[in-house]
This record gives structure tokens, sequence and C-alpha cells, in this order.
């Protein structure tokens, strides 16, 4: 018995091999977005950490001009930093979502070549089944002459 052979295995292959770098890219994408996130929430951390530094110097009665000055500076800096972070994960954003298309896109052609494969296969098999139904009915008729024939 002939054992199944897809014709179109290379390009099933390859198409897995496709989706699986679309994953592995997807994957990568959203590790970078999560560093990002946590990026923005130490600044903010940062940030807030200047301005309560700033309210306690404030609080004690003794006005430090240069120190404040310098505080709000380093926030101002700061503040600069997460928009930086926020202009990048808006731009991560987009490549998530096109990421996600292109991954739905490669799904689809595997499950598209998956069934054809499926679908030759039982071809295949369908084949195998009747050649061996006609060999069996031609042994059987063989062996029924041949009885005859005694």
């Amino acid at each position: 018995m002939k054992k199944f052979q897809f014709q179109f295995e290379s390009v099933l292959k390859m198409r897995r091999h496709k989706r699986s770098l679309c994953r592995q890219l997807l994957g990568e994408i959203l590790q970078t977005d999560q560093r990002l996130i946590q990026q923005k929430q130490s600044l903010e951390q940062l940030r807030q950490e200047q301005f309560q530094e700033i309210r306690l110097r404030q609080a004690k009665g003794v006005v430090d001009i240069d120190g404040a000055a310098s505080l709000r500076h380093y926030s101002g800096q700061l503040q600069s930093q997460i928009q930086n972070v926020l202009a990048n994960r808006k731009i991560i954003g987009k490549q998530i979502a096109l990421c996600r298309q292109t991954l739905a896109r490669a799904e689809q052609d595997v499950k598209a070549m998956e069934k054809l494969s499926d679908k030759h296969r039982d071809q295949f098999q369908y084949e195998q089944n009747r050649k061996e139904a006609f060999e069996l009915e031609e042994t059987w008729a063989a062996t029924q002459q041949s009885g005859v024939a005694r």
C-alpha cells in the first residue's frame, strides 16, 4: 500500500514557518510594549518623588530656590521622557495591530493548506480502499473460477 504524500507539503511547511515567525515577532513586540509600560511607570514614580521632595522642602519653611528649580527642571526632563515613551508606545501599538493582522492572515493560509491536505488525504484513502476492494473481488472471483474448474 502506498503512503500518502501531499504534493504541496513544501508550501504548507513554508506557511507554517511564516506563521511561526509572525507569532515570534508579535511576542517580541508585546514584550517591548510591556517594557515601555514599566519604563513609563518608573518615570512617573520618579517624577512624583521629585514633586514630593519639593513639597517637603517648602513645608519646612525654608525656601531653597536653586534646589526647587533643580528639582522642577529634573521633573520637566522626566515629563519629556514620559512623552517619548508614550510616543513609542503609540508606534508599538500600530506595529502590534499590523502584526496581529499578518498573523491572522498566516493562520488562514495554514488552515487553507491543511484543509487541502486533508481533502487530498481523504481522496487518496478512498482510492486506496477502492483499489483494495477491486483486488479482493478479483482474488475472490479467481478462487471461485478455480473452484468451479475442479
